[in-house]
């Protein structure tokens, strides 16, 4: 089991990194909802590919 990546974006669209806890991680995605945020969760493999798409998309 790799390290997560817990990512919460806010009503605004600004996203922000939230260390993970991951005996916790179900309560953490639960509160990130009530606070009306929107919880990403991304293993290591998809935050490489979701960072060289991002990069992708602001060389063009």
């Amino acid at each position: 089991m790799g390290k997560k990546y817990l990512f919460s974006e806010d009503t605004n669209g600004r996203v922000h990194e939230v260390k993970v806890d991951p005996k916790h991680l179900d309560k953490q995605l639960r509160e990130e909802r009530a606070a009306g945020r929107t919880p990403t969760v991304l293993d290591e493999d998809d935050r490489i590919r979701f960072g060289l798409l991002g990069k992708k998309l602001r060389d063009r």
